[in-house]
């Protein structure tokens, strides 16, 4: 299976936003299977710099929408403008999460680049449209989006399934990506120091690889993203500021910024 290669800051940030948000949902806000949130991180891939903010919300009882932006900032916001904006929304069915519908727009891009897929709809195929050229693929079992596996993921960690890797239609086509837990790890950030878990999301070359070490003292959320290629640091994300949504629970994390 080939993967893009990760040449641009913007590209380097996308695949971050892919795995930011998995650790995020590895607890479960009070009364709920995954936890409401809004949240900032700094990327830098280079001398270039952006920034990626991710919302998970309630819509309905058993219903979710989750949006993840990102948007440059510093010298490449001069030659690049406009931001990436990916939407899902969720259902929770018998205890099952599926995905209901992706959407993406990419102003970054020249001309802007839209993207739609609808999970279920007509039955068993995944159906839309990607740079302009129709979709009609099967729809595989417990298969989900680029950013709706984020929530699949953490909901077979929190019961405890076993899990080794999940499919995700991504650019039209399915893709096969592991996971390996490495727990224990003590990260400085902006924020402080955390005890985190590691999470590594890799390829199946395995010479591209995406850690994201998660913090208990924040439900689980990622402190630090960190890209590689042939073990080489590429990029780096780091949370600046994270907002809990919902009813207000002394026991869970409270607003905290470094700005």
């Amino acid at each position: 299976m080939k993967y893009p290669k990760v040449r641009s800051l913007r590209d380097s940030a996308a695949l971050c936003i892919t795995l930011i948000s998995v650790l995020f949902l590895a607890t479960a806000a009070c009364g709920q299977p995954v936890p409401l949130f809004s949240a900032t991180y700094k990327v830098s891939y280079g001398i270039l710099r952006g920034e990626m903010t991710l919302e998970l919300r309630q819509a309905e009882e058993t219903a979710y929408i989750y949006e993840t932006s990102l948007t440059p900032r510093g010298i490449v916001s001069v030659f690049r403008r406009g931001s990436i904006v990916e939407t899902t929304s969720l259902k929770i069915e018998d205890g099952e999460l599926r995905p209901i519908d992706y959407r993406s727009t990419d102003t970054i891009a020249n001309p802007t680049r839209n993207t739609e897929y609808l999970f279920g709809t007509p039955p068993d195929r995944v159906t839309g449209v990607y740079k302009e050229r129709a979709v009609d693929e099967p729809l595989l079992p417990n298969g989900h989006n680029r950013i709706s596996a984020h929530v699949a993921v953490m909901l077979a960690m929190n019961t405890g399934a076993s899990m080794t890797g999940i499919s995700v239609f991504d650019r039209a086509r399915w893709r096969d990506f592991e996971f390996e837990v490495f727990p224990g790890q003590v990260v400085k950030t902006k924020l402080g120091e955390y005890e985190t878990v590691e999470i590594r999301y890799s390829s199946q070359k395995k010479n591209k690889s995406w850690s994201l070490h998660c913090a208990e003292a924040l439900d689980y959320a990622p402190v630090m993203i960190v890209y590689r290629e042939d073990d080489d640091i590429k990029s780096k994300a780091q949370l600046v500021e994270y907002r809990p949504l919902g009813d207000p629970d002394p026991d869970q994390p409270q607003p905290i910024s470094s700005r």
